[in-house]
């Protein structure tokens, strides 16, 4: 009986060299796995703040060009008021010779 649990024991020993090397690869592959995830993690939020930097920075162009565009009209409207006041005093100037 004794013999045979010897043998047993010999024979269980490539069992338990082969379950401590699959642990050991387990080990391995959950430490890859974390180091993957920790990664991804990064690159999304690098791809969140860059996205939020992009729209920033797309929002203060167009609040200066909406700003562009109102003083441009601005300008329209009192040059156009300036023509129409040259307008009257021409036209005064003809109907009232006087002046």
């Amino acid at each position: 009986m004794r013999r045979f649990y010897y043998v047993l024991t010999l024979a269980a020993l490539p069992l338990v060299a082969a379950c401590e090397k699959s642990v050991s690869q387990a080990e391995r592959d959950l430490e890859r796995t974390k180091q993957n995830a920790a990664e991804h993690v990064r690159d999304e939020q690098r791809d969140v703040t860059d996205a939020a930097r992009n729209a920033d920075n797309k929002i203060t162009k167009e609040q200066r060009d909406v700003e562009d565009t109102a003083k441009a009209e601005a300008d329209k409207i009192r040059q156009r008021e300036r023509e129409l006041e040259d307008a009257r005093k021409a036209e005064a100037r003809r109907t009232d010779p006087n002046r």
